[in-house]
């Protein structure tokens, strides 16, 4: 009879074991605005010499090409204030299977905010949140402690840094640098 029970409850022990998640650290690291606890990128650039009324118009030519539907990305254009702010978002994939195949996960829509002033323009990415039925913060995604976490959130996680930072390096090469006007009464 002990037997039985020491087996039974070795049995136990090793099921127990292997039910836990193998957890994995995120393989990023978000920035984290330490009053609002979201994900937020923002910054100031200086561009010397650039008045804010040009900065401004370079940003809404670039709101006007980074996108494919500007019109429904801006929610906000103040030229008074040299200011504008978007709600725009992008697909982020789940990790490739075995085959390499990479299947979709979803859209992730987050806020975007660019503002001008003489010399320089201050940007900030943030509320990321992932399109579900319900409301789905993705800083939900970093909590591996969480019942429902799973390590393609670290996937996502990369995806979403990737993005972001390729974004902000666009947006700081478009308004730091003026294109060339075509002068249409030279001929």
């Amino acid at each position: 009879m002990k037997k039985l029970f020491f087996l039974l409850l070795v049995c136990l022990f090793t099921h127990l074991a292997g039910a836990q998640k193998n957890v994995s650290a995120p393989t990023v690291s978000l920035p984290i605005d330490s009053v609002t606890r979201l994900i937020t990128y923002e910054g100031v650039i200086e561009v010397k010499g650039v008045a804010a009324d040009d900065l401004y118009r370079r940003m809404q030519q670039w709101f006007g090409s980074f996108y494919k539907n500007p019109g429904e990305v801006v929610r906000e254009n103040d030229s008074v204030k040299y200011k504008m702010m978007g709600k725009p978002r992008f697909r982020i994939s789940n990790p490739p299977d075995k085959s390499g195949l990479k299947t979709d996960a979803g859209i992730v829509q987050y806020s975007i905010q660019v503002a001008a002033k003489e010399g320089r323009f201050r940007y900030e990415i943030t509320e990321y949140n992932w399109k579900q039925l319900s409301y789905y913060p993705c800083e939900r995604w970093m909590d591996t402690k969480s019942q429902s976490w799973v390590p393609a959130y670290n996937a996502y996680m990369e995806q979403l840094d990737k993005y972001t930072k390729d974004l902000i390096n666009n947006l700081h090469q478009e308004l730091s640098h003026a294109k060339p006007v075509k002068d249409r009464d030279d001929w």
